[in-house]
């Protein structure tokens, strides 16, 4: 866990993040609205991303600043709860990548994914929504809708981290982003 803190010394890694959320951003703008309370986008793909690459903090940090940026530049006030959601994604996806012994495995990323939107977009997120907003049907009909929707986008999610992040020259770049300075230096 404490090994994940380096990012922030890591100048291309924290160009990488910055990108992440620039991607992310993008995600929210050309989101597929559903009603009013429910949305299909892949602004949370970057944020999951960060966590597993970086580690949890990474991750925390990308999720936060990509529901800030995302809200400022799509128009949506910014919900406290939402955007602690949106960081929660990426942290528990990255807690869970850094205690695996193979970050990058299949299995893992699976892992990862679903336990980051199961906490962040499902958990956190909807009581976001429901305390902001209100739900006509209640709070389990918004609960029970949300999960309806984030299944085909952690399949998506799942399936692009299986193509990036079992790719031999992806992650070969991955992990000389993720190296620190005094490891080049070494080497």
């Amino acid at each position: 866990m404490k090994s994940s803190l380096k990012i922030f010394t890591n100048i291309h890694a924290m160009v990488f993040a910055a990108i992440l959320v620039a991607i992310s951003v993008t995600g929210k703008m050309f989101a597929i609205n559903i009603g009013e309370l429910l949305r299909i986008s892949y602004e949370n793909l970057p944020v999951t991303m960060a966590g597993i690459i970086f580690g949890p903090f990474a991750g925390f940090a990308v999720g936060i600043c990509s529901d800030l940026c995302g809200c400022l530049a799509v128009g949506y006030a910014i919900n406290p709860i939402i955007t602690l959601g949106a960081g929660a994604i990426g942290f528990v996806a990255g807690t869970f990548s850094v205690l695996a012994k193979n970050k990058f495995s299949p299995l893992v990323l699976i892992i990862s994914d679903i336990a980051g939107h199961a906490v962040g977009s499902i958990v956190i997120k909807t009581i976001g929504i429901y305390v902001y907003y209100g739900a006509e049907k209640g709070f389990w009909w918004l609960l029970y809708s949300r999960i309806g929707t984030y299944v085909p986008v952690v399949i998506f999610e799942v399936l692009i981290f299986l193509f990036l992040l079992t790719n031999k020259h992806v992650k070969n770049e991955l992990s000389r982003l993720t190296c620190t300075r005094s490891k080049r230096k070494e080497s």
